[in-house]
């Protein structure tokens, strides 16, 4: 099964934002805890070692993808329940990733944002965010997780297509 994209990008001054955001029927209390808490992140995105504190840095590890190594992530911003930005080392590729909440009182929407160079970058990853999010979402219904196979590569060419829309100088620094 196919799973249809849903995230967009955009582009401002500085350059691209992929952005990808998902719904979680909890308030955003509860809906913190499964981004922040170690015991919640190991259900549906990886581990960390070191402390989560503002300019300190950890080692993450995403869980579900095979050969992941440990990735050097830095605490830039974090207002408890509500944002949170990290700068982080994925095999030397610098990610600027930011983590927003929109408390709805019975529902949360999380935005999930990363700074991306193009649409390569775009296409590679925007499937996994929507992958990653939609394991949070199974992970706290007690539900089936998602299959990779349903997000890459079938997502690639929208990811791509949508970081290419507008002035392609933008992207290719010329």
């Amino acid at each position: 099964m196919v799973v249809q994209a849903t995230g967009r990008v955009v582009r401002d001054r500085r350059g691209l934002d992929l952005i990808v955001e998902r719904r979680v029927p909890a308030p955003a209390s509860e809906v913190w805890k499964w981004l922040t808490a170690p015991t919640h992140l190991k259900k549906w995105i990886g581990t960390y070692k070191g402390a989560p504190v503002v300019g300190g840095e950890i080692s993450f590890t995403m869980s579900f993808e095979d050969g992941s190594a440990a990735s050097r992530v830095t605490v830039s911003e974090c207002t408890p329940e509500s944002r949170f930005v990290l700068d982080w080392v994925a095999d030397d590729d610098p990610w600027h990733v930011a983590i927003s909440l929109a408390d709805l009182g019975s529902s949360t929407v999380v935005f999930l944002a990363q700074r991306v160079s193009g649409p390569g970058q775009a296409g590679q990853v925007g499937p996994g965010w929507e992958y990653y999010l939609d394991r949070l979402l199974a992970a706290r219904a007690g539900s089936a997780m998602p299959e990779w196979d349903d997000y890459f590569p079938s997502q690639v060419p929208y990811y791509e297509r949508l970081a290419t829309d507008g002035d392609p100088i933008a992207w290719t620094g010329r």
